[in-house]
């Protein structure tokens, strides 16, 4: 008799601590590349976004990061990066939630505002120069957003240009 009650209490700590574990934040990222075409419709040229097929020497990429929280609790500071791919070049300005974005010039190792992405480099004379990272040097780039309700969804954006 003693082996089914402690049998009962295991199933039932079980079913208690997984439902438990399920309580918490979890988001979830989509990404998609599109590039803009201008589409001819009864004589009007409109601007339309389509999925990216074939790029071009110059062509500008537009890279969308949706998320969602699909847990049941809000997520705080949820950290959204995404390396900025090789061979492309990060558009100033163009990336949405401009107030909570950094970006990185060492792998995604630290990440901090532009003004602040500075590097040293050896100078003529062999003393150490401080330099301001360019937009050519980013390679990640990182969104903070204080808070993603349970179910809620959203999405940022940003554009590269292909070298």
């Amino acid at each position: 008799m003693k082996k089914g009650i402690l049998c009962s209490v295991v199933v039932f700590s079980f079913f208690l601590f997984s439902n438990v574990a399920l309580a918490k934040p979890n988001v979830e990222i989509k990404i998609k590349a599109e590039k803009e075409t201008i589409v001819v419709k009864n004589g009007q040229k409109t601007p339309k976004m389509v999925p990216v097929k074939k790029v071009n020497s110059g062509d500008t990429v537009q890279y969308t990061l949706s998320y969602k929280n699909s847990g049941n609790e809000d997520a705080t500071n949820a950290v959204i990066s995404d390396p900025i791919p090789d061979g492309t070049i990060y558009v100033p300005g163009t990336a949405s939630n401009e107030n909570d974005l950094t970006f990185s010039i060492d792998g995604g190792k630290s990440f901090k505002k532009p003004a602040l992405l500075t590097y040293e480099v050896k100078g003529p004379g062999g003393g150490a120069e401080k330099r301001t990272a360019t937009p050519e040097e980013y390679t990640h780039i990182q969104w903070v957003i204080n808070t993603v309700k349970a179910g809620a969804s959203g999405n940022v954006s940003f554009k590269v240009k292909i070298k």
